[in-house]
């Protein structure tokens, strides 16, 4: 009979005395979800032991004591675990920690090991032993970095999104830490592939140990990682320990330069929602290499980066709140007539309290979870300028841009379609432009959104076509009106045989498909003549005019042969 069966068999019935029977049925408890028990002193001997010692580890429980732990693991798998001892003789936790322990005539073994140190029982450490579950169910797996098994850039936005977002609006506490391994790719070509999935399997196991509710660590990057942690964890002893696991897995000694910048979340005065999104904007720069440079892993400020992006959401969001943006309008003509078809709505910035250019403050809202309150706010200041031009007469039809994150929010969905409701004398005189500076991730359900809005009378067009990699997914599977071609894309066109073969076989497609194109950046007769002998309908550029906050929505054109001074980015 195994050892661990022995314990379930003492537990199973009562024994003489009341505390043995306790200590037994605490036993059984423990064997519930582990397969061994282990006591180590301060010094990290084992004191006791108990269960399927000799399966796990290679030795019965008798023949535990008095061992060194660490000793019991694979030689590189020592730093770890004395890394781990050392946090539960202050008191912490660690939870599911995988460590390789080296069985005497038998196969090295994967662990998950959990420990508790209880500093009023002389820093004696308990710990649960298992053989660890490497399978991942396919959601969890997708969430994961496959050699650290730490949560993917996605995932930790998720859960530091679920952690500092109080439902009450109130921030929850605790840190995040950015952590820079100057050297990490460079070390890893010097081992092999088996070698360098254990170091990242080492890194992996500390970090997440270390983190709330251990699992609250990512891999954001080759050589970064992040970290959601105690106000009290020790961040310079997580260097060094991260240096410790680098240096002995590295034949050269070397190792790698470890940077750690802790954001100061504890110290900022703003709302839970704010934080998270300041938190998530920070990480998804650091992700995308805005946090990174040629002199190390970390070389910007991660904590002067934050209070920006906090201070940003703040304009921001007071930008939407007041109304202080206005829109400028530009006409979308006929190549063929030259007669004025409808207009085009573009932000300007010009009082905002937020000092960036429109492409800049629409990417910005869009990362940090504004655009849809944005979008919202920017059709009803036109459906408002809408009603005021219609009671001076006719009105041509004006077309609101809006972003595919907003088209993927059921909340904004519901509010758009409530505003249109609202102001059913709108109904033909507004058209949506659906544009991709956000990915749609759902374009089954946004074509379904898209189909809603052409049923109520509302055209729809496919904006930036040609900008984006996803643009020819987009026409497969959206239903619209228009499509948009992408300024840039005309002008290389107009530069080139290839661009214009491609430019007549997008114009022919659409056509083939019943979608009318426009094309941007039309500046001159000779881009109309081009345009219209590659098939394109419509134009839009500063031959015909240029934008203009007060421009008469009904009016005739006056064409003006003005030349672009540059490309300037605008909502639209």
């Amino acid at each position: 009979m195994s050892e661990a069966n022995q314990a379930r068999r003492a537990a199973s019935k009562p024994a003489n005395g009341a505390a043995r029977y306790e200590k037994a049925r605490y036993l059984a408890f423990a064997f519930c979800t582990a397969d061994a028990l282990l006591e180590t002193d301060a010094s990290g001997t084992i004191v006791f032991a108990n269960g399927a010692t000799r399966h796990l580890f290679g030795y019965s429980p008798g023949e535990m004591a008095g061992k060194q732990l660490k000793s019991l693991a694979e030689t590189g798998e020592q730093p770890l675990l004395r890394a781990l001892l050392a946090r539960a003789a202050s008191g912490e936790r660690f939870k599911d920690v995988n460590v390789n322990i080296a069985r005497p005539g038998a196969a090295n073994i994967l662990l998950s090991l959990n420990g508790y140190g209880v500093p009023d029982l002389g820093d004696h450490c308990f710990l649960t032993a298992r053989a660890a579950d490497v399978r991942r169910d396919g959601v969890d797996a997708e969430n994961r970095m496959p050699d650290s098994d730490l949560l993917n850039t996605e995932a930790f936005s998720d859960s530091v999104k679920a952690h500092f977002e109080n439902p009450d609006g109130s921030a929850g506490t605790g840190e995040m830490t950015i952590i820079g391994l100057t050297g990490l790719p460079e070390l890893e070509e010097r081992l092999s592939p088996g070698e360098s999935k254990l170091l990242q399997r080492r890194l992996g196991s500390f970090l997440k140990a270390i983190s709330l509710e251990g699992d609250s660590a990512a891999q954001l990057s080759d050589d970064q990682f992040g970290l959601l942690h105690d106000d009290d964890v020790d961040i310079g002893s997580v260097k060094g320990q991260i240096s410790e696991f680098a240096r002995a897995a590295d034949p050269k000694g070397i190792g790698v330069a470890v940077e750690a910048e802790t954001t100061g979340v504890g110290d900022m005065d703003v709302s839970g929602q704010d934080l998270a999104s300041a938190l998530l904007y920070t990480i998804q720069q650091v992700g995308r290499g805005g946090g990174a440079g040629s002199t190390g892993a970390l070389s910007k400020n991660i904590s002067q980066q934050l209070g920006e992006t906090a201070e940003n959401i703040a304009l921001v969001k007071a930008t939407i709140e007041t109304g202080q943006f206005d829109i400028a309008f530009q006409s979308i003509v006929a190549l063929d007539t030259r007669e004025r078809h409808h207009f085009e709505a573009l932000v300007r910035l010009t009082d905002s309290p937020a000092k960036m250019n429109p492409f800049e403050f629409i990417c910005f809202a869009e990362d940090v979870g504004l655009i849809s309150s944005f979008d919202l706010a920017l059709c009803a200041k036109v459906i408002e300028r809408v009603k005021s031009a219609a009671t001076r007469g006719k009105v041509l039809p004006i077309a609101v841009n809006i972003s595919g994150r907003s088209i993927d929010s059921d909340s904004f969905v519901e509010s758009l379609r409530a505003l249109i409701k609202e102001n059913p004398e709108i109904n033909g005189k507004l058209l949506f432009e659906i544009t991709e500076s956000a990915r749609i991730h759902d374009l089954k359900r946004a074509n379904e959104v898209i189909g809603s809005l052409r049923a109520d009378g509302f055209e729809v067009c496919l904006d930036d076509f040609g900008a984006g990699e996803a643009a020819f997914e987009y026409l497969n599977a959206l239903e619209v009106d228009y499509v948009k071609i992408d300024g840039q894309y005309v002008v290389n066109a107009t530069a080139s045989d290839k661009g214009r073969a491609f430019l007549i076989a997008m114009s022919g497609l659409c056509r083939d498909l019943g979608i009318t194109t426009i094309a941007e950046f039309v500046e001159t007769d000779e881009t109309v003549k081009f345009l219209i002998e590659c098939g394109v309908a419509y134009g839009q550029g500063y031959l015909f005019d240029k934008p203009d906050v007060a421009a008469d929505l009904s009016g005739a054109i006056k064409s003006k042969n003005v030349r672009r001074k540059g490309a300037v980015e605008s909502w639209g």
